[in-house]
C-alpha cells in the first residue's frame, strides 16, 4: 500500500507539474524560493523517477504527530551528472533537507485543503546521516537556507569544495529582511576562494 501510495503521489506530481511542457521546467515558478523551511526526519523512500528524483521523508514533530514530506529533487540528468545513484539514501537515514514549498496559487484547488499546504517541498539541500552538506534540487538560493545558528566555516569549506554549491549560492533570488542573517552571509561570501561574480550573487 505504501508502494501504491508513494507511486501515486509521484505521478500526481509530475502531472501537475509537467502541465504544458515538461521542456520548459515551469515548476519553478510554483515554488515559492525565498521562502526556506527546514525538515529533519527519517528516509523511507528513495527513488530516482522521471521527472525528478523523490524522497518520502517521515518527521516526528515535538508533539509525537508524524508528517510524511514528498521531497522533489533534480531530474535525472542532473542528477547523473551529479554522480548520484540509486544507493545515494537508503530507507532508515535520518536526514535534514532545506527547501521551498509550492506557492498556494500552484496548487490543485480540488484537491487541497483551503489554507492548508500539503507536505510537499522542492528539497534545496540536503543534511546527510555524517552531516555533511549536499546541494540537491536547482530552485532556489543556497544563502537562503543559512541559519542563525551556523557556523560559517563549515559553509565556506562546503562551498569551496562543491563547484555546483557555489553556483547554488551565487545565484538566485535572496531572502528579503534577513538581517539576522546578514554577518553570517557576509562573513561566508568573504571566506569563498572563488568570488561570485557581479551581478550573479549579492
Amino acid at each position: 500500500a505504501n508502494v501504491k501510495t508513494f507511486s501515486n503521489c509521484v505521478t500526481a506530481f509530475a502531472a501537475l507539474v509537467c502541465a504544458g511542457s515538461l521542456a520548459a521546467h515551469h515548476s519553478i515558478s510554483m515554488i515559492e524560493i525565498t521562502a526556506p523551511i527546514w525538515v529533519k526526519g527519517t528516509v523511507v523512500r528513495y527513488e530516482i523517477v522521471n521527472p525528478h528524483t523523490m524522497i518520502e521523508l517521515e518527521e516526528r514533530t515535538d508533539g509525537a504527530q508524524v508528517i510524511r514530506w514528498t521531497v522533489e529533487g533534480p531530474i535525472i540528468g542532473r542528477i547523473q551528472r551529479m554522480g548520484v545513484d540509486a544507493s545515494f539514501l537508503k530507507a532508515g537515514d535520518v536526514i535534514e533537507l532545506c527547501g521551498f514549498r509550492r506557492k498556494r496559487q500552484g496548487l490543485d484547488s480540488k484537491t487541497a485543503e483551503p489554507g492548508v499546504l500539503p507536505p510537499y517541498i522542492h528539497g534545496h539541500l540536503l543534511v546527510l546521516p555524517n552531516g555533511r552538506m549536499r546541494p540537491w534540487g536547482p530552485y532556489g538560493k543556497l544563502e537562503n537556507c543559512v541559519r542563525p545558528e551556523d557556523r560559517a566555516a563549515a559553509w565556506v569549506e562546503f562551498l569551496n569544495d562543491d563547484s555546483l554549491a557555489r553556483e547554488l549560492w551565487c545565484n538566485g533570488e535572496s531572502v528579503p529582511n534577513r538581517a539576522e542573517l546578514t554577518a553570517v552571509a557576509a562573513e561566508i561570501h568573504a571566506g569563498l576562494t572563488t568570488p561570485c561574480a557581479t551581478g550573479g550573487g549579492r
